[in-house]
Parts: C-alpha cells; structure tokens; sequence
C-alpha cells in the first residue's frame, strides 16, 4: 500500500485538489475520479497544497469556546473554601462531596439537552445556538457570585448547563471551516481554546475571591464585593461569555449548508477566506450521496459506538483530573493533599494550562500528519497513567516539607497529562470522520457532547467522594482514589486498542 511512511495511506490522502476550495467535510465520499486523475501513478502524486484556513471566522469560533471553560471551571479553585465558608459543610475534609455535586450538576444539566442543541444547530443553523449558550452561561456565571446558600448554587449550575450546547456545536463549525489538509492545524485549536480558558479560570478563580480583603480601599468602595466575597470572580468570568457572544452577533458567519442548488457539487460548505476578502459564504447544493441527517439510533452503530464508549472514558479521565486537582491541592499534606492555598491552587491550574497549550501548538499537527490521527490517539492514552501516578508521589514530598520537590513532581504529572490531552483533538477528528453524511455533524458532536455530560456528571461527584472517603478513613494512606484511576487508565488503554484503524469514508 502506498501512502505514509507508517503504510496507512488514508491519513493523509488528499480530499481536494490542490487549488480547490478550503473546506470540505473530510468523510465526504470520494467520487468517480477523472480518466487523467485514475491514470496518475501513485508514486509521482504531487504533495498535497494545504489550504487556507479562514483565520477570522475559525478565531471567533475559538473565542467562543475559550469561555465555556472559563464559565465551568473558575470557581473550581474556591469553590472548597466557599462551601466552608458559606456553612454548608465544618470541616474541610467534607468539602470535596458538595463540591463534587456542584461541578456535576452542570454537566447534568448539559446532558439532558445537549444532543437537542446539537440537532437543532443542523436545522436552525451553529450561530443562533451559540448565542443561546452565550446567553447561558454570562446569567449563571453573574447569579452564582450572589449565591449564599447550596440550592442556590446548584440552581446557579444547572442553567448553564441547560442552555449550553456550545461545545458540540462548534465542534460542527470548525469540521466546516476546515478540510483534510488543515484539519489537523484546526482541530488543534479546540483543546489549544480550552486551555486557555482553563488558564483565564484558575487566574480569575484563584486572584479576585476575597478582593476587599487585600484591598481594603475597595472594599470600602463597594460594599457588595466584601458582602459577597466570591461575587467579583464571578462577574469577570462572565465577562467572557458576554464578550464572545456580542463578537458571534456581530462577526460570525453561519457554516451550516444549505440545500439549494446553486454551485458545482466539489464546492465546500465553506469557501477559503483570505483576510482580505471576507464575504465568500455561499451555499451548496446537499451531495447525492448526502442523505438526511441522521437520528439518534441510526448513529448507534458498532464502530460509532466503540469510539463514543472509548472517549467517554478518556473524557471520565479528564474530568477526574480536573476537579480532583484542586481539591488534591487544597487538602492538608496530613490527610493525602498539598495544603495549597488559593493561589498556589490557581498557579497548579496555569502550568497545566500553559503545557497543553505548548503541546498543542508544536507537536499536535506535526504528529497527527506524520502518525495518523489513530496511531497517535492509542499512544496517548498511555500517559494518563503516569499523570495519575505521580500526584500520591508529591503528597510524600509534601509530608517531608521538601517543596522544591513538590512542584517537581506536580510538573512532571501536569506535563505528561498535558502531552496525553492531545488524544482529545484526535477524538475530535475521529468523531467528524465518523459522522455518517454532513447533515449529520451536529448529531454526531451531539451525542459526543452528551457523552461527555455524562461523564461530567459522572466524574466530580463520585471522584469527589471515593477522594474524600480515602481521605476520611485514610485508606492507603489517602491515596486509594489515585490507585483506581490508574485502573481506570489502563482500561483506557484497552478500550483505545479495539478502535478501527481509520473511520474516514472510502
């Protein structure tokens, strides 16, 4: 078999001609070639011409999903604190199961409709969808800083979680302002967003509670920020939502395609866009192999449900990961934690969020093209395992007193989680080459989504307890939660090795 190095030559073939449009669904079937085209020897094929990626349309996408983390996580380095604070719990070992049920909420929430936002974005188009979510996420973010009671912030939760289906849409929206050879370039921009917004959420989380304190001018300039001491954090955070959505209003092209019949049937859904020359939508005519958007049963196949099943728990993982961190860090060192404090918990968040941009930006398309999005996604599901290992690793530095060693050791675990996080963007290719037809991207990122709600749900609140039980009843010494999910990573591994090879259409 001719192709790559590594002999799989689907990873790389091209889906346009070198001078062809810039955004074609990259699962697009492969239609009957031209006598010249079939006649051309594999061994003289030309490289293929990457195209252009339309940078102002695809950076407002990413500005949009910079701020759903932002909106999840930035109270996740205060949200223990407030618990105690706000009475809710008195003793700091029991703030890890309310805390848990606070971030699971949300996810709970998104669950319920996340898969319906997805389908709807097929027929009402990605924008009004995101605006919705948009929308969402800046009323809960404001309504959680006011927030004196846990019905009040679980309530605050659920409605960014009801309203937002922002992920899985714009998953859609860059599989169509993207083709097979800048796809890796795009989709390296999705989990590259998030980590920023990881990084702007620990800050925000980690600097602005308890504002008045530390500066005691204004709190006696505004009284209502040392009244409610977590509202301020709050307020920046839904700052960003706020901003993203006025930018999509304004700026944003809508990417779904129409059905009329108006240009030849190579056109993409979405044209190459130069800086220069911003108005190159245009409709597309719906393929005649391009049947209606598929339901939600009709996506349930074998080889769909094999890549759901493995990146539900590569999402269980992450998430894990994610909200034990904080809660790893805020526990005292005598209990299986690191006595951190707000922000030495923030700065722990940013060094994640800074390795996996770094990661993001140099290695991610470099190895998807030359390894395969497959190959490359089995290997990195690998290092979730040493990531998870090395945490207990620092709790026994920290018990020595031996800081230097403490953050040594938490880099390297925040590092290798940062190089495994690559696997996501692979998912995320995987899944749009999945999708049965174009009309059915939004149903598949849907249900993608909603498997990620799932384990959102799922993750904080039982990863939260099994934390809190290991460390209540000292079981291995508080570490027993990290032992399980070692376990989880390894039936990760397997999981990942059952995949298909390729899930591109032929």
């Amino acid at each position: 078999m001719s192709g790559t190095i590594l002999g799989n030559e689907s990873e790389t073939r091209p889906l346009l001609s070198p001078n062809g449009p810039a955004a074609d669904f990259s699962t697009h079937p492969r239609r009957q070639e031209s006598e010249s085209e079939s006649s051309e020897s594999t061994v003289t094929k030309k490289p293929t011409k990457i195209t252009p990626l339309p940078k102002v349309q695809l950076f407002i996408a990413c500005f949009v999903r910079v701020t759903e983390p932002i909106a999840f996580m930035a109270c996740f380095p205060f949200i223990n604190q407030m618990i105690l604070e706000l009475g809710i719990v008195d003793d700091p070992k029991k703030t890890g199961f309310y805390a848990g049920l606070i971030e699971s909420v949300f996810a709970v929430a998104e669950l319920l409709t996340v898969f319906q936002w997805g389908k709807a974005s097929d027929h009402w188009g990605r924008k009004p969808v995101l605006l919705i979510g948009c929308a969402g996420a800046t009323i809960s973010s404001v309504l959680f800083g006011f927030s004196t009671t846990f019905p009040a912030m679980v309530l605050t939760r659920a409605i960014n979680g009801l309203a937002n289906g922002n992920v899985a849409v714009l998953k859609s929206v860059i599989s169509e302002l993207s083709d097979e050879t800048n796809q890796s370039i795009a989709f390296s921009f999705f989990p590259l967003s998030m980590a920023i917004g990881t990084i702007l959420a620990s800050s925000i989380g980690g600097y602005f509670p308890h504002f008045a304190n530390r500066f005691p001018s204004v709190g006696d300039a505004f009284p209502v920020i040392r009244k409610y001491p977590y509202m301020l954090p709050s307020l920046v955070a839904a700052v960003f939502p706020f901003s993203s959505g006025i930018v999509a209003s304004l700026f944003m092209k809508e990417t779904l395609p129409t059905k009329k019949v108006v240009v030849p049937k190579r056109v993409s859904t979405y044209r190459s866009i130069n800086d220069e020359d911003d108005s190159e939508m245009q409709d597309t005519e719906e393929d005649e192999n391009d049947g209606p958007a598929v339901g939600f049963r009709g996506l349930l196949t074998p080889d769909i449900n094999k890549l759901m099943g493995s990146f539900g728990l590569l999402q269980l993982q992450g998430i894990c990961f994610g909200c034990l961190l904080p809660l790893f860090c805020f526990t005292p060192t005598s209990a299986g934690g690191l006595g951190f404090n707000e922000s030495q918990i923030g700065l722990a968040m940013s060094i994640r969020g800074f390795a996996t941009i770094i990661v993001q930006l140099l290695a991610f398309p470099f190895l998807q093209k030359r390894v395969g999005t497959v190959r490359l996604y089995k290997f990195l599901v690998f290092l979730f395992i040493p990531a998870f290992a090395f945490l207990p690793i620092t709790n026994v530095f920290a018990l020595r007193g031996q800081s230097w060693a403490v953050w040594t050791g938490l880099a390297v675990s925040l590092s290798t989680y940062s190089i495994g996080n690559m696997a996501f963007a692979c998912n995320l290719i995987m899944v749009n080459d999945a999708a049965p037809n174009r009309q059915s991207l939004g149903a598949i990122n849907g249900l993608s989504q909603a498997v990620s709600s799932l384990m959102r749900a799922i993750g904080p609140g039982s990863a939260s307890a099994i934390f809190a039980l290991s460390v209540d009843r000292q079981l291995i010494h508080g570490h027993l939660i990290w032992i399980l999910l070692v376990g989880l990573s390894v039936i990760s591994v397997v999981a990942a090795m059952v995949l298909k090879n390729d899930y591109k259409k032929k």
